[in-house]
């Protein structure tokens, strides 16, 4: 007799924000994930701890394709099971447990947004095959839904407006600072984060300091055009990571492309106001401009130093920390377990 599962997800990332997130459906359904560990992008070493994990899982980091293949063809014949629900769109094991699973138990979680995912060309027909076989579409915000218009999709669409969930701290209680002179950046340091914008940004501003978290291909280059108020801290652990969120003012994410923006909710939650650009996903569902902080326009000339001027205003600044102080981080995090849960 086949066992019964609520749902299977095949995902590439085992990120601790996914596990977080998995951990909490798991409390309500009983679910099988499958990482399939397909990631290029360097990572901390705390980015995956597996004694967090309290769900079933299997893990097929470095199995051949053919084993893959084999691998979910058992596990669909030896469970029965309500949704089936695939991290992406870039790994031949997605299309193939597509097909042989039924396309009304199919979903798709859909991180990628209108700004950098290809609509057009071989990709995009690539991408309307693929959507053909599912019946639901995970997003977390607007820019995901867009795209999957522009990408004909006819099935059910739920927001989630997240993409995991990130370390809940106990928010700090709001005090009012009488300057604002720290500002911080967390993440990779790769092209798309438009870093070489940030650092430039902040020659012109000596009498501001900026704070580099992160490590990536772009290290080197950056440190060479770096001025003296432009420091590099390297990488940090995850749970240290709210050490720097509360001790300096304003978190900063010029993103070329940021399809969500997790470390902007993590700066939120340690008390930050913080500034990113109109292509950071979160900022359409999480960020309130001139309530919470500042979205700056890439098309804008000078956008970003006129938010970092605006900002440096102690009064604008404390009202935007008073906003940050109140917002309710673990209804938000229910809210996107619940978006899983109901369906």
């Amino acid at each position: 007799m086949k066992g019964y599962v609520d749902k299977i997800f095949i995902t590439n990332l085992p990120a601790f924000y996914k596990i977080n997130l998995f951990n909490k459906i798991a409390e309500k359904e009983r679910i099988i994930v499958i990482f399939t560990g397909n990631t290029g992008e360097l990572r901390n070493a705390d980015f995956f701890k597996e004694e967090l994990i309290k769900f079933e899982f299997f893990n097929l980091k470095n199995r051949s394709v053919l084993y893959n293949f084999f691998f979910i063809l058992k596990l669909f014949f030896d469970n029965n099971f309500s949704q089936l629900i695939l991290g992406g769109w870039d790994e031949s094991i997605m299309y193939f447990a597509s097909i042989i699973s039924r396309k009304k138990k199919n979903a798709l979680i859909v991180e990628s947004s209108v700004h950098e995912s290809k609509t057009t060309g071989i990709k995009g027909v690539v991408k309307k095959i693929f959507l053909n076989r599912i019946s639901k579409a995970y997003v977390p915000g607007i820019s995901n839904i867009e795209l999957l218009k522009k990408l004909n999709f006819e099935g059910q669409i739920i927001k989630t407006k997240g993409v995991g969930l990130f370390n809940i701290m106990d928010q700090p209680a709001y005090e009012e600072r009488d300057k604002v002179l720290n500002f911080l950046y967390v993440g990779r340091l790769s092209k798309e984060k438009n870093l070489p914008l940030l650092i430039e940004t902040f020659s012109y501003l000596p009498h501001l300091n900026l704070n580099i978290v992160g490590f990536g291909p772009e290290e080197n280059y950056l440190k060479s055009i770096a001025s003296p108020n432009v420091k590099f801290h390297g990488a940090v652990d995850n749970l240290k990571l709210y050490k720097f969120y509360r001790m300096y003012d304003v978190f900063i994410l010029p993103s070329l492309s940021e399809t969500w923006g997790l470390v902007v909710e993590e700066a939120l939650n340690n008390g930050m106001p913080v500034i990113v650009s109109n292509r950071v996903g979160c900022a359409e569902e999480i960020i309130k401009n001139n309530e919470n902080g500042l979205i700056f326009s890439l098309e804008e000339e000078d956008g970003l130093r006129k938010s970092i001027k605006e900002i440096s205003n102690i009064r604008f600044y404390n009202k935007l920390r008073k906003t940050v102080s109140e917002i309710d981080f673990q209804k938000i995090s229910q809210d996107q377990v619940n978006a899983f849960l109901s369906y």
